[in-house]
């Protein structure tokens, strides 16, 4: 195990953090997509068919059954063979490593929380999964940026996390990052099964950066940044404006504040003209964008995918690798606009 160390942390203002050894994590086998995609459709689909045969005949359905244990033993099986966990914790912990960060996911992982129900039987004692602290507090301090809005964010969801220090200027940094695979095969949008690395399939993995950088001053407000959408449109667009005409239609600008025109203006004076340039050409490579500047603290989210043979997971490790240092580019570029 590597030492503790002690970073600053956006969440609890500091925090001690232990990158994990991976030298022990197998490599895994890396299963061809067409494989990965049909076993949990077959598996479905054999689930479905034990129903219908159940519901119709009278017998015990025997082949359906057989067909959705062995579906349902081969997905397991390609997930023990795949060891997806272990290679992406290997590939987060080395690229942490190379640039002198930490990193750890366990703050991120769900619990098992106990439930007692009451039936008719008497009481019955229930576990399900939730998010962990660490994961509700995040979504506590940047709600903007990290709930479900329609036509903006699909909601992010977190699985590890980045701690360390921009080479450009010294500061202290954190970035949040979850990825999960994404079927569009079926979508109508052609934009679904495209990514903006020219990646071109239905099968891919859907990821989200959530990053905060500590600021050279403090701005006094909490301002939030975010893509406009079709509840902000017409009557109901009164967010503050611009005068970009393609910022204002790109995004929705709001505040917290309480003081009137006087926060109004004080957020003006963050989006300054290389500011909106800045998040406009940000737009173009991610598929959504947006920051919140809470005084001292830049918060700033990209969400995006990557389908076809980008998403195989080879491929994978080297994109967010890549992902990752191109974000903190892109927050230090945001953060120098906003100072």
């Amino acid at each position: 195990m590597s030492g503790r160390v002690t970073h600053w942390d956006p969440i609890k203002g500091e925090i001690s953090v232990e990158t994990p050894d991976v030298s022990d994590i197998r490599s895994g086998v890396v299963l061809p997509a067409p494989v990965r995609r049909m076993l949990p459709i077959g598996a479905i689909l054999a689930l479905l068919w034990t129903m219908v045969q159940g519901f119709w005949t009278d017998g015990f359905p025997f082949v359906p059954v057989a067909v959705t244990t062995v579906m349902f033993a081969l997905m397991f099986l390609t997930g023990e063979l795949e060891n997806r966990d272990g290679r992406q914790l290997k590939r987060r912990v080395e690229l942490a490593r190379r640039k002198g960060w930490s990193y750890t996911g366990k703050l991120m992982e769900r619990v098992r929380e106990f439930d007692t129900v009451m039936t008719s039987d008497g009481a019955d004692r229930r576990t399900h999964l939730v998010k962990s602290e660490r994961a509700l507090a995040v979504e506590d301090r940047v709600p903007e940026l990290t709930r479900l809005q329609v036509g903006s964010f699909v909601g992010a969801q977190f699985d590890g996390e980045f701690w360390g220090t921009s080479s450009s200027d010294g500061l202290p940094f954190w970035v949040a990052i979850g990825a999960m695979e994404m079927e569009a095969g079926l979508a109508a949008n052609p934009a679904l099964r495209r990514d903006a690395r020219g990646g071109r399939g239905g099968f891919g993995v859907f990821y989200s950066l959530l990053g905060a950088y500590k600021l050279d001053r403090k701005t006094g407000v909490r301002a939030a940044v975010r893509p406009e959408n079709l509840f902000h449109k017409g009557p109901l667009d009164r967010d503050i404006k611009t005068e970009s005409i393609a910022f204002n239609e790109a995004f929705h600008v709001s505040c917290s504040n309480d003081a009137g025109a006087d926060a109004d203006l004080a957020v003006l004076s963050i989006l300054t003209p290389a500011t909106q340039t800045t998040l406009l050409d940000l737009l173009e490579r991610y598929h959504t964008v947006g920051f919140v500047v809470d005084d001292d603290v830049l918060f700033f989210l990209a969400q995006d995918k990557l389908v076809g043979t980008n998403a195989h997971p080879d491929r994978v490790d080297a994109h967010l690798a890549d992902l990752l240092t191109e974000f903190e580019a892109a927050k230090f570029s945001l953060k120098n606009t906003v100072e």
